[in-house]
């Protein structure tokens, strides 16, 4: 077997890789048995000389492909299930990688199963009626269903093969394993999560939907069990902490059983939206068009060391969709997502600044969250205002960086509507002036970044979690509550769909070590 890396070719339709493998190697085709793509990108700094870039794993014949990973070893285990809360990215591989080892969980998740789900949402989108427990958040799939199905992660696990192959046998292009960016797609990873969650039922995992955890059952400061919110108690040994990052009432109830908490940096903006045929243009000049180009896509950011804050984009989502996807009444949030096919002919992207908890006023673990939830009220009275709360408000760039309120004339792709707000007064004025001068500083190093048709939406808050459960590095467990494995974005620990999906496997595994033991 030989590894090449960095192998270019020039950008073609379906290049046959054996040939240019074999002629770089100076073989014949049929000398090769096998090659797995580990990566793939698209080199697009020189427009006039597009290339693939490859990472690959090339087999000679007669030789054994190698496994990409071992499978997990049966585990004994008759005590009381492990628990698990939350149906996102987190909980979801927690079950499975329990499952994998032979122990069957209970998982518990508040929202509705997909379908169901998708209905509220449409609802709230069309009609502003929103459910606090089954909304963009909250329900199969977690936030990330409903935000572009990106898999890009900055971690490095061992897990992640694992993780990607898993996407895959439940039916995400197989193309997320090796791709630079590999996304899903929201309209896909809709049925990928569906297929997972069946398949987790039919191993024997217990996922309950539409069920609502109240509080823990506590024995002195050990996870003994659950309590719902019909009173049912459930017992369990020990519980995978899952929720979202927007699970700021049961943050509380935690708290006040004795769970310690710690107030966390996250970042505050608004959502920006380009029409893609912009984007593209930046990206690939003369050959914007050719078939099988990605639809294109960027990534800025501007940092003020000595002032140690940051602007930056994140959450790119080209060819997408703005959305509202709020999960407490009175409030607004934005967030964005787009189909596998990312055809729309509309870019947006998250435009943020950097909060550090110094700067914020108050003290106590939850100030970062209430700073955060603040602002979505005010964003929520400014829509009210002009209207019945459930449109975005959103302003012209050109009119946000010259200081002035004016009418939205272009369109935006949100499907429940906009309204015009002078949007820096619904901003802390330092973060409106650090968005100001961040997005100047990007229109003069992507000309035309400042585009007439580009809009901004607040509010784009809900990047991260704002609170911490702080946890035992080598154990995963809440330094405050035994049996306690808090893990994902929630409890402050990841950063996306990927890396939530792997904390919630490094959680399983951890309780594992404390619990179980081999067969």
């Amino acid at each position: 077997m030989k590894v090449l890396h960095e192998f270019r070719i020039p950008y073609q339709r379906d290049p046959d890789l054996a040939a240019l493998v074999a002629a770089h190697l100076g073989i014949t085709p049929d000398q090769i048995g096998d090659i797995r793509v580990l990566k793939r990108s698209l080199d697009a700094r020189q427009r006039r000389k597009l290339a693939w870039v490859y990472s690959l794993e090339v087999y000679f014949r007669g030789e054994e492909v190698a496994r990409a990973f071992e499978p997990f070893p049966q585990l004994s285990w008759k005590g009381p299930p492990p628990l698990i809360l939350g149906a996102g990215p987190a909980g979801l591989f927690a079950a499975h990688t329990f499952l994998a080892h032979g122990i069957k969980p209970v998982l518990f998740e508040r929202g509705a199963r997909t379908h169901a789900r998708m209905l509220k949402i449409s609802r709230y989108w069309r009609r502003g009626e929103l459910d606090p427990d089954s909304n963009v958040c909250n329900g199969e799939g977690g936030a990330g269903t409903f935000s572009d199905g990106k898999l890009i992660t900055r971690i490095k696990s061992p897990l992640i093969p694992r993780v990607m192959q898993a996407f895959v046998d439940y039916g995400a292009p197989p193309e997320i394993a090796y791709v630079y960016n590999p996304h899903v797609g929201s309209n896909l990873i809709r049925e990928v999560i569906k297929k997972m969650s069946d398949d987790l039922i039919a191993r024997g995992g217990e996922l309950r939907f539409d069920t609502r955890v109240s509080a823990l059952d506590l024995a002195g400061n050990r996870t003994q069990g659950v309590v719902l919110a019909d009173g049912t108690k459930v017992a369990g040994t020990g519980l995978i902490l899952a929720c979202g990052h927007s699970a700021g009432d049961f943050f509380h109830t935690l708290q006040s059983q004795g769970v310690c908490f710690e107030p966390k940096p996250f970042a505050l903006g608004l959502r920006i939206e380009h029409p893609q045929a912009t984007i593209d243009r930046w990206q690939y000049g003369e050959a914007c068009g050719l078939p099988e180009l990605e639809t294109a896509q960027y990534k800025l950011q501007s940092y003020w060391d000595t002032e140690k804050v940051g602007v930056y984009t994140f959450c790119m989502c080209p060819g997408g969709y703005v959305i509202s996807s709020t999960t407490d009444p009175g409030t607004i949030v934005v967030n964005g997502m787009s189909n596998y096919h990312r055809n729309s002919k509309w870019a947006n992207a998250a435009v943020v600044c950097s909060v550090d908890t110094g700067r914020v006023a108050g003290e106590g673990p939850f100030k970062m969250m209430e700073f955060q939830r603040g602002i979505e009220r005010q964003v929520y009275a400014a829509s009210r205002a002009r209207g019945e709360g459930r449109a975005i408000p959103a302003q012209r760039l050109e009119d946000f960086l010259e200081g002035r309120e004016g009418p939205v004339t272009a369109k935006s792709s949100c499907p429940s509507g906009i309204v015009a707000a002078d949007l820096s007064k619904l901003l802390p004025e330092w973060i409106a002036d650090y968005l100001r001068k961040g997005l100047l500083d990007f229109d003069r190093r992507r000309r035309g970044f400042a585009h007439p048709d580009a809009v901004l939406h607040a509010v784009e808050s809900r990047t991260s979690s704002p609170v911490r459960i702080p946890r035992d590095p080598e154990t995963f467990e809440s330094v405050s509550t035994e049996g306690l494995f808090p893990c994902g974005e929630g409890p402050g620990y990841a950063g996306g769909i990927t890396s939530a999906a792997v904390d919630g496997m490094r959680a399983a595994l951890a309780w594992i070590g404390k619990f179980a033991r081999p067969l």
